[in-house]
């Protein structure tokens, strides 16, 4: 474990906004907090994580108590960060923009949390087992959401619980489902005055409130059609749909001469910053990436006029079987409806038909734009995986809503600190190779626990200056392993 002697300076600094409004003993609390979710070994459990925050693992009752307090307001304290975030990293892109309009994208998607508990607050049934011996599935459901900027940055927006109707009846609140609650996100953010925006996600987010916002905002969006949206008799929105004009089913009707093959990798892809790769995986076989492609414009029902996109991608991977062809026409056939659910095969070429709702946008431009929505799935892995969101056993969910909150609030510090070195760095290369605008969280967190370690030299060597200061160390040392706060 790390043996730490308290906060670094820089994280304190980062989390002045919040802690200069909160009770002194939050505002001594909190930065340790979000240090220890971050540092904790693996297998985080409340014990680990309170031998962090307090030196001793016996102490994890406190960890549970600031946990279900609701005096910790850890969703406004993040909505703090979060905007003290975004105007940082406008006010220094904007400047290395130097008056040229910019871009930036919004991914949007929700990610779930499965347990076999009954006991726990606001599970969702997701399925029944056929065998009774084995237990239902049960999950928490969160909405997430994303700013990825054409400079690199990446800043969480602040996250969306959903609640089921009886959780809501029983505390009090509104039930809203995950579309609304998708609706709410976008209509809240802030986009600055010289910023184009496309919003990214998938076929389930497709419904008529979030294209609302989306139109009245001015926002291009990007998404996978529904099989059951038809074509439109007329161009405005509410036009009535064309029946058995299925718009998915259309494209599979168009001729092989319209496609054209699109081949995508590092060196000539032109949304480049708007990803985060390992630097071992910034060459050109690691990154390449090829679809046939064929765009119309068209008119879908309750859309409006949209450019429609038909796409085929290549998995190279997958071998093919003794009747499957390696040619993407082989798959351009029309769709055959069954009510029987077969197994699926895994084929070379997948067909995937996007809608975006800017008719001047390229198919390219399209294909990379939907390339990004993968970003959010990076994040997901990165909360489950390597900051460990699962491994949590709570049974209040407001506890659990706090976790969240806790591991977002890391995410921000962790993007602060990449933004401040950019800043000594200077403005990246054009096709953002640097080490730095590539740092995913593994490498973050590495230069997080340097810069504790560092601390850690500074305060010994102060310590062995004087007398007194080497008995205050011994005594720190006799206490406890490991202490934050």
């Amino acid at each position: 474990a790390a043996m730490l002697f308290g906060v670094p300076t820089e994280v304190k600094k980062f989390f002045a906004p919040v802690v200069k409004h909160t009770s002194r003993p939050i505002r001594r609390a909190l930065p340790a907090m979000v240090l220890a979710f971050l540092l904790a070994p693996h297998y985080r459990r409340l014990k680990t994580i309170a031998g962090m925050v307090l030196g001793h693992r016996c102490h994890v009752s406190t960890i549970s108590r600031r946990l279900v307090n609701p005096h910790w307001k850890t969703w406004n304290w993040y909505s703090v960060l979060y905007e003290q975030g975004l105007k940082e990293t406008n006010d220094w892109e904007r400047r290395v923009a130097q008056k040229k309009r910019r871009h930036w994208m919004i991914v949007v998607d929700g990610t779930h949390h499965g347990s076999v508990g009954e006991c726990m607050e606001n599970l969702v049934l997701m399925s029944r087992r056929k065998d009774p011996r084995r237990r239902s599935t049960r999950q928490h459901i969160f909405l997430l959401g994303m700013i990825l900027t054409d400079r690199g940055g990446r800043i969480p927006l602040p996250r969306r619980s959903y609640y089921t109707k009886a959780y809501c009846q029983k505390h009090g609140k509104p039930y809203r489902t995950l579309n609304q609650l998708t609706a709410i996100m976008l209509d809240h953010v802030r986009i600055p005055e010289d910023v184009e925006v496309t919003v990214v996600f998938d076929s389930a987010f497709d419904a008529e409130g979030i294209h609302q916002v989306c139109r009245r905002r001015d926002f291009r969006e990007v998404f996978p059609l529904d099989p059951n949206r038809n074509l439109a008799s007329q161009e405005e929105v509410p036009a009535e749909a064309l029946p058995g004009q299925k718009v998915v089913a259309w494209t599979r009707t168009w001729d092989c001469a319209e496609f054209e093959l699109l081949d995508l990798q590092v060196k000539n892809e032109d949304h480049v910053y708007f990803r985060r790769r390992h630097v071992d995986n910034l060459r050109v076989n690691k990154t390449q990436r090829r679809y046939a492609v064929a765009a119309r414009h068209a008119t879908v029902s309750k859309l409006g006029a949209c450019l429609i996109l038909a796409s085929y991608k290549e998995n190279p991977r997958v071998p093919l079987l003794a009747d499957q062809s390696a040619d993407w026409e082989a798959y351009h056939i029309p769709l055959v409806s069954s009510r029987k659910s077969s197994k699926k095969v895994p084929s070379r070429w997948h067909g995937k038909v996007l809608a975006c709702t800017d008719v001047t946008a390229t198919a390219r431009q399209v294909v990379e734009w939907y390339e990004v929505r993968w970003q959010i799935e990076l994040l997901f892995r990165e909360l489950k995986s390597r900051m460990q969101f699962g491994c949590y056993v709570l049974m209040s969910f407001e506890a659990v809503e706090r976790y969240l909150d806790f591991l977002l609030m890391g995410l921000l510090l962790l993007e602060h600190q990449r933004l401040e070195h950019m800043k000594r760095a200077g403005p990246p290369s054009n096709r953002a190779g640097e080490r730095w605008v590539q740092a995913r969280v593994t490498d973050q967190m590495r230069h997080l626990d340097t810069l504790a370690q560092k601390w850690n030299l500074e305060h010994v060597e102060e310590s062995l200056q004087t007398k007194a200061g080497r008995r205050r160390l011994l005594t720190e040392l006799r206490q406890s392993p490991c202490r934050v706060a």
